[in-house]
């Protein structure tokens, strides 16, 4: 576990969340803090000897007299990120209003899986009216899923130069015209292209949703607004088999698109007219110095209130976030959602040859096999977003804010995620009662919930402003994992059974959560190295640029 340095350990220190420890006071001259201009200056000189420097925030001390209060919240705690005195940043927003954002937020993330994992429950349906084998008829989940990766890294170079309000409404509207192509498709190639495409667009909120989020709500609010993003989002994959076994009973597997394109429409008129710009930048604060108007709302500015975008060229935007690749943090995060969601995919995409091929399930009766994901959603986002927030908020009164205190709650998810594929798979080898299985399903689910929440909420801890940069390559190459292993469901099911590949599954959840508890140990000190060595793994903070 971190080190956890007490408050006052060492006179006139700066806490991580920006004040000083009363003790110290009584000892040193009188200070006061104000967030410093960071566009204007270099950073200030790295320590290489404090472990916990790679997670500090600047301060500096000036004359009591010359120095705006500090912000805290309503429990006495120093707000973080500090606001800027502008209307136009949005932590500064009516609360009312965040939470608007946020739910188009969800509605809209939840379109991308809902899409991908619809079209599961028509498998045999459409193998049969495309004249296509089982075998590839998987490509139909497996290319939209990798397209869904590998967008995520032109959506942040877009959302960082042009704004991501504006590309979100042009995403879900073009979303919603591939979809109608889908609809229409009279071959398995002419379907599969469409599906890939409009899951391209689909995916814009799943690398940019987190960065919202950071640039809307404080701290003590970030895990909970995580957990509901992640909530809606991986809903789509346990909802999403449900909605589409129903719809290819009752109205035809072509309506499995009709009806992602009423969604994709709702979500197109939802943002227009209720989703600002979020991206902010401190640079152009000076000239904010009137209220926000309704109309402020409707407009298409590159950051709130206008001004310099965060990247000044597109391609500069597009490379950047490969800096990230070798980051200790971004890896092990990387690595640990990587496998938990290449297992889930395995996973939901076998159900439909374990219940409808093995316990020959109707097509309805497999649908409702979700309700067990489903409800392992509604476990894990509790554990991880607002018992996690609560956590964290009590050991904040007692010592600086480590992201890594947020990892312990990897404990449970270490022992549930072997456990569940090891059920999973000896259940459905030696047709046991269904009921088992589905037991099983439901602990992959939560661990997958565990790692899609905790890992997306540590990488925004430690990087901040520069959170989209290192998200995109956490969800580009998660994807190209879940994407291969879609290759190998049906040859290996067939050749091997279940007990064998949930076993070998069952043996890489494990092997997951590994670097986890050594970043939960170490964190600190990889991080302090990682900031000697990487630039873009110093601090970064709430309205900069780069």
């Amino acid at each position: 576990m971190p080190s956890v340095p007490p408050k006052g350990d060492v006179q006139g220190r700066s806490m991580g969340n920006g004040t000083f420890c009363a003790e110290d006071a009584a000892q040193s001259p009188p200070v006061r803090f104000k967030p410093r201009d960071y566009m204007s200056e270099s950073p200030p000189p790295f320590d290489e000897k404090d472990p916990n420097a790679a997670a500090a925030t600047f301060v500096e001390q000036l004359p009591r007299d010359s120095n705006p209060a500090l912000k805290v919240s309503k429990d006495g705690l120093p707000l973080e990120p500090q606001p800027a005195d502008d209307p136009f940043d949005p932590l500064n927003w009516p609360r009312v209003q965040k939470l608007a954002i946020l739910a188009v937020l969800c509605i809209w993330a939840f379109q991308g899986p809902a899409h991908m994992i619809t079209i599961a429950p028509a498998f045999f349906v459409i193998a049969e009216d495309l004249k296509c084998s089982i075998n590839v008829v998987t490509y139909l989940v497996g290319s939209p899923l990798l397209a869904y990766g590998v967008s995520s890294l032109f959506w942040v170079a877009l959302g960082n130069k042009f704004g991501v309000r504006k590309c979100f409404v042009i995403s879900s509207l073009v979303a919603g015209l591939f979809s109608i192509w889908g609809a229409k498709a009279d071959s398995f190639g002419s379907l599969t292209a469409a599906r890939t495409l409009a899951s391209a667009f689909m995916a814009s909120p799943e690398t940019l949703g987190p960065q919202v989020i950071a640039d809307v709500f404080y701290l003590n609010d970030r895990a909970k607004c995580m957990a509901l993003f992640t909530l809606f989002e991986s809903s789509g994959f346990a909802i999403g088999s449900l909605m589409g076994a129903y719809t290819t009973v009752n109205l035809g597997w072509r309506w499995i698109e009709w009806v992602h394109v009423i969604l994709c429409l709702i979500c197109f008129v939802l943002l227009l007219l209720f989703f600002p710009e979020t991206q902010y930048t401190r640079e152009s604060n000076a000239q904010h110095h009137r209220k926000r108007r309704l109309i402020d709302n409707l407009t298409f500015p590159k950051v709130s209130g206008g001004g310099r975008s965060k990247v000044n060229n597109f391609w500069h935007a597009f490379i950047y976030p490969f800096r990230y690749i070798p980051h200790p943090a971004v890896l092990v995060m990387t690595i640990n959602f990587s496998l938990l969601l290449m297992v889930t995919n395995y996973m939901l995409t076998s159900n439909t040859f374990i219940f409808e091929g093995e316990y020959g399930f109707s097509i309805k009766k497999t649908g409702l096999t979700a309700l067990s994901p489903f409800l392992a959603t509604c476990l894990a986002i509790p554990y991880s977003g607002a018992l996690n927030d609560w956590y964290i908020a009590r050991n904040r009164h007692h010592a600086d804010f480590q992201p890594e205190w947020r990892l312990v709650f990897f404990a449970l998810s270490a022992v549930l995620s072997p456990v569940g594929c090891i059920i999973v798979g000896v259940c459905a080898q030696n047709h046991d009662q269904f009921v088992s299985i589905l037991v099983g399903e439901g602990l992959i689910m939560f661990s997958f919930l565990v790692a899609c929440n905790l890992t997306q909420t540590y990488l925004v801890d430690v990087y901040i402003a520069r959170a989209d940069a290192a998200l995109v390559i956490q969800n580009g190459f998660k994807n190209f994992a879940a994407f291969g292993i879609s290759y190998a469901i049906v040859p290996w099911n067939t050749s091997a059974g279940y007990a064998i590949p949930f076993g070998v599954l069952a043996v890489i959840c494990f092997v997951a959560h590994v670097p986890i508890f050594i970043f939960w140990w170490k964190g600190p000190r990889i991080r302090a190295w990682s900031a000697k060595i990487w630039k873009e793994a110093r601090p970064s903070h709430h309205g900069d640029s780069f």
